[in-house]
């Protein structure tokens, strides 16, 4: 299962000055707590679309969880199914960030 996913980062800035309410609904308490900047929020959301795009299922954003492991590198989760193997690769550039998810079964 494949997804991608490509955010205009002056849209989701403006959403969260609107919106405040829309980083809780959105980001676990974990991954706000490693948070560093509009970037690391957006690639993350691109992540969470790209994740719910691959599956063809709608979770909840804060279903899917995407934290750093020990070398820093972006590992993704979804709460509650550990039959998934989650790959996925972040980036970003002037005002887009963009996320590409390659989800399989665990064997």
């Amino acid at each position: 299962m494949i997804g991608i996913d490509l955010v205009y980062i002056p849209r989701l800035k403006k959403t969260i000055a609107m919106f405040p309410q829309f980083i809780r609904h959105v980001y676990t308490p974990q991954e706000l707590d490693i948070s560093q900047n509009i970037y690391f929020l957006a690639t993350r959301f691109c992540a969470k679309e790209a994740i719910m795009k691959a599956t063809n299922l709608k979770y909840d954003f804060k279903d899917i969880e995407i934290l750093k492991d020990q070398d820093g590198k972006p590992v993704a989760r979804i709460i509650g199914n550990n039959s998934l193997v989650i790959n996925l690769s972040l980036s970003y550039d002037g005002e887009y960030a963009i996320a590409y998810v390659l989800i399989n079964q665990k064997k």
